[in-house]
Formats: C-alpha cells, sequence, structure tokens
C-alpha cells in the first residue's frame, strides 16, 4: 500500500512538472519585468510596509498586520490597505466597523473592529487604492499592504517576508507541485524575513539553522515569531469570557487555512474537540449552524477565532434565538529570539527618522 501511495506521489508531480514549468516561466517573466524596470513601480510620498509571503496563505500576515499597528499606533497615524479576499464587491471601499465581512472582507472587517482608530480600506488595484487612501485620511502618516509582496506596481520602503515554521519557502516548490507563488528568489525582495508560528522555546541553534537555510543578503534581518492564545470571549457580549480549563469538551467551528495549532492548543486542556472545519474564508450559511446544532444540541457554547467570528456574525439573531453563545478565541503575534527587539527598532527607527523633522506632540494620534 506505501509503495503505491509513493508510485501516484511521483506520477502526480510527473503529471505536474509541465504545469509548473509553465507557470514558473510566467512569474519569472513577471519580475524580471519588474527588476529591469520595463514594467514601472510607483513610489509614494509616505512609508509604504508591504506584509506578504512566497506561499499560498496560512503564513499569519493579519496577526503580523496587528502586531505592527500594536507597535506603531501610538505614535503614527496608519492606514491599512488589503484586497479584501472573496468579498462579495468590487473597487475601493473605506472599511466601517458597520460592514459586513461579505463587503469588504473577513479580515480587514476583523481590523477595523478591534483597531477603530486605525484607516482600514480595500483595493484590488494597491497602486490606485493608496491615493484615494491618502485622499479621504491625509493625516495618514504609514501604509501597511496586508498580502501585497507579489503587487509590485508599489515600491515599498519595507518589504516584510512571512514564512512558516513547518513548511519554510525553502522547503516548497513553485505551483502546483507545491504552494510557492513565485520561486524561493523572490525572497531577494524582502528587507525583513520573518519565520512565522515558531514554537515558543525553539533554541538559538535552530534559529542558526534555519538562517543558514535561508541564506539572507547582508542588508536582510531575520526574525522568529510564535502564536499566543488569549481568553475566548462572546461575540455578542465581549466582557463575558470562557475559561478554557472549566470546559473538557469543546465544539470548535473554522473557516481558516490551517487550523493544527489552534487544535494543539486546545488539546492541553479539552478531553475531546469537535471539529467543524470549512474552507479558509467561507461564509457560513445557516444550514449549516442548523443541521451542527441538531446534531449536538446539548453545546450551546462554540468556540472560533476571530477571523470566523466576524463572518458568523452575520447569524447573529439565530444564536440568540437558539440560545447558542458563540466565544472568539483572539491570538496575537509575539517575536522571540535574542534579536526579537530589534525588530521593533527597525520599523520605529525607520518612521523615526523620516519623520525626524516633523513629528510634534500635538501630531501624535490619540488612542483610545
Amino acid at each position: 500500500m506505501c509503495l503505491i501511495k509513493i508510485k501516484l506521489k511521483i506520477l502526480k508531480k510527473i503529471l505536474l512538472f509541465p504545469f509548473a514549468v509553465i507557470y514558473g516561466f510566467i512569474i519569472w517573466l513577471r519580475n524580471w519585468l519588474y527588476k529591469t524596470n520595463f514594467i514601472g513601480s510607483t513610489d509614494f510620498e509616505i512609508p509604504v510596509f508591504t506584509i506578504g509571503n512566497l506561499s499560498m496563505g496560512g503564513t499569519g500576515k493579519t496577526p503580523f498586520v496587528e502586531m505592527l499597528i500594536e507597535l506603531l499606533h501610538d505614535r503614527y497615524h496608519i492606514g491599512v490597505l488589503s484586497r479584501g479576499y472573496k468579498r462579495k464587491t468590487t473597487g475601493y471601499i473605506d472599511v466601517k466597523t458597520t460592514h459586513h465581512a461579505k463587503e469588504v472582507g473577513d479580515e480587514p472587517l476583523m481590523l477595523k473592529l478591534k483597531y477603530p482608530m486605525v484607516h482600514v480600506s480595500v483595493g484590488e488595484q494597491r497602486v490606485f487604492a493608496i491615493p484615494q487612501l491618502l485622499g479621504k485620511y491625509p493625516e495618514t502618516q504609514v501604509i501597511l499592504l496586508d498580502d501585497a509582496f507579489q503587487h509590485q506596481s508599489v515600491r515599498p520602503d519595507i518589504n516584510i517576508l512571512l514564512t512558516t515554521y513547518d513548511k519554510p519557502f525553502y522547503d516548497d516548490l513553485i505551483l502546483p507541485l507545491g504552494t510557492l507563488r513565485e520561486f524561493e528568489s523572490g525572497k531577494s525582495r524582502a528587507n525583513i524575513i520573518v519565520l512565522t508560528k515558531c514554537p515558543k522555546n525553539i533554541t538559538d541553534t535552530e534559529q542558526q539553522q534555519i538562517i543558514s537555510k535561508i541564506k539572507p543578503a547582508a542588508n536582510q534581518k531575520v526574525f522568529f515569531s510564535t502564536i499566543e492564545y488569549g481568553v475566548p470571549y462572546n461575540i455578542l457580549n465581549p466582557t463575558d469570557r470562557l475559561d478554557l480549563n472549566n470546559h473538557n469538551n469543546q465544539l470548535l467551528i473554522t473557516g481558516i487555512a490551517n487550523a493544527n495549532l489552534l487544535k494543539i492548543y486546545l488539546e492541553e486542556t479539552a478531553k475531546e474537540i469537535i471539529h467543524f472545519e470549512f474552507d479558509d474564508h467561507h461564509f457560513f450559511e445557516q444550514h449549516e449552524l442548523e443541521n451542527i446544532k441538531k446534531n449536538y444540541p446539548d453545546f450551546t457554547k462554540w468556540l472560533t477565532t476571530e477571523k470566523d467570528g466576524v463572518r458568523l456574525a452575520y447569524h447573529k439573531n439565530w444564536l440568540v434565538e437558539n440560545n447558542i453563545s458563540l466565544y472568539c478565541l483572539p491570538m496575537k503575534t509575539r517575536l522571540v529570539g535574542k534579536n526579537s527587539a530589534d525588530f521593533g527598532e527597525t520599523v520605529r527607527g525607520f518612521l523615526d527618522y523620516f519623520y525626524k523633522d516633523e513629528m510634534v506632540e500635538s501630531d501624535l494620534p490619540q488612542t483610545e
């Protein structure tokens, strides 16, 4: 049986190889056209930071954007621009807390709900959306581009490349053989490379081994980060918290790229996890929730992620009518390693230097 699986895996790679060659050539040509300035990139008058990856999803881009907001919002006016993946609308939209995820995307809406003082917008064409954001919010001092590493029509001041501990880009292959959107050589555009979702206790020795595989250029900095979870809160009543230690059985609903780390975390306290797993960015239908309730009527407290929460909130009336309490498990990115403090110094140092002649006390954003 194992031999058959190995043969099928080899056959699959052989069949996909021509498509990988064609796709890889198209991506190489596109990158070459940008690199040689045959296709131009646009500079903007204020700093632009790009957060992205070489692979398809699941590297923790949005939590990393949150970390940047936490790092900078007390000193600078921040604008966040996303394409609003899987939204049902097109064009530029300023995200409001009253929007639905279908209108602006789940991640932009989540960011706006968590950080109402930050200007969050969506737009497929970043080079056209940035002027619109600045026209609406001229006080903006730095723009964070979420998932835009391949969007080379905008020339970023700091390009941050994320890759996961479990599947780093140097152990991956180009689509469709693997999950890479472009070849590993694309890492050369990054100023900062971050290995995300690392174990909290990752050793200095292992970090050095990973850095040797990344092979950063002299002008590139490598950092390591881990995921930390907070106390689940009721989506309809945030002061209502769920103590995971008092609940041996958990009913978990997710529609994210990879829920493995979340399940591992919950297994520390739960004896049983009933997991309903949907596709990433899935828009939940009422009949799906009804089926869950029908099959598990004794569970009145459901657990989900914050990203899923903004999509499930569409059914808040149904949740109330059926006495279901939906709890969101917050998560955040934390840098680890001896040089973790250098990240904040690098990012804030760049902005402080850029605005050294302009920053006065009265210009600082007001925090809530």
